[in-house]
């Protein structure tokens, strides 16, 4: 493939299998194309080159060169604007059930992904040119016709696992990154939603509870997460309830322990958001199908079963 071509592409490597995923893109950030979402699945979002502002999961900050984003399946995401002329970035979708397919007793693939307090997400600081050499290696489409090529880029992506879970370990990489819209009280507020999911999470319980004006947190939650107090509890409700359904294989069960007063208002909420039911939800993950949603930046994946 030309050079130039790869740059600008935003679907680099296609599924080899319906597990994982990489995508480079050299693009100009737009807008209207970037949205804030979620994935059922992992993201590894590495910055290559430039520099942008992210938001993850109710902060801002901005990444460079040798930074490595974990991110959790539905934790709120999004690239807010990139700050220099060249943006380059890597992104890595990859399941749960892969992971965990190709750990071991003593290597858990998963552990760079295990919350640390109300935080599942992490952000890491690694060399740059290390890290683009591990990239290297993924940056190619394996040749179907070429005998042991699918199997050579799983190795590969294997040991970048390997190598980011050695980092999250050793803890001298991982990074609290400088906020760029600062505000402590809305921290509290987004770690008290985080673990009070099951509650009504209204306006006036904020009020009571951080000594603050509803007003105050009505302007300063859009300020600080893109998002206003309501639709952030009713997102983050949302995916509380498709952790629970997978864990409790009824959504009629469920509803009440994210914070719904009705299962009618559940379900509508549910459609709106997923554009699937919780049964729908169920039944495809039941026979392991990856589900994909139209929030990619540039274009969503084409379904591969």
């Amino acid at each position: 493939m030309d050079k130039n071509e790869l740059f600008h592409s935003s679907h680099v490597n296609t599924m080899v299998s319906d597990q994982y995923e990489v995508f480079h893109v050299k693009d100009v950030v737009s807008q209207k194309k970037t949205i804030y979402h979620y994935h059922d699945f992992y993201e590894v979002h590495c910055t290559m080159k430039g520099i942008a502002t992210f938001f993850l999961d109710g902060r801002q900050f901005d990444i460079e060169p040798g930074t490595v984003l974990l991110i959790h399946y539905n934790d709120l995401h999004r690239i807010i604007k990139q700050s220099t002329t060249e943006f380059e970035r890597v992104y890595i979708f990859i399941t749960p059930e892969f992971l965990k397919s190709r750990s071991t007793k003593t290597t858990n693939l998963e552990e760079c992904f295990q919350s640390v307090g109300t935080r599942k997400s992490k952000v890491l600081k690694t060399d740059s040119l290390k890290l683009n050499t591990f990239l290297a290696a993924l940056d190619r489409q394996p040749n179907p016709e070429e005998y042991g090529t699918d199997v050579q880029m799983e190795q590969q992506l294997i040991e970048f696992m390997i190598y980011l879970n050695q980092l999250v370990l050793n803890e001298e990489h991982e990074s609290k990154p400088n906020q760029i819209v600062e505000n402590e009280r809305i921290e509290e507020m987004i770690a008290y939603i985080s673990t009070h999911l099951d509650q009504p999470l209204t306006l006036e319980e904020m009020e009571k509870k951080f000594y603050v004006s509803k007003y105050y947190v009505t302007r300063e939650f859009k300020k600080h997460t893109g998002f206003t107090f309501h639709q952030f509890v009713l997102k983050k409700k949302l995916l509380y309830s498709k952790q629970l359904l997978k864990e409790y294989q009824n959504s009629s069960e469920i509803f009440r322990k994210c914070g719904f007063k009705s299962y009618p208002h559940f379900l509508k909420c549910f459609k709106r958001e997923f554009e699937m039911t919780p049964k729908e939800f169920l039944e495809r993950k039941k026979i392991n199908q990856t589900i994909y949603f139209n929030h990619f930046e540039e274009k969503s994946p084409e379904k591969r079963r």
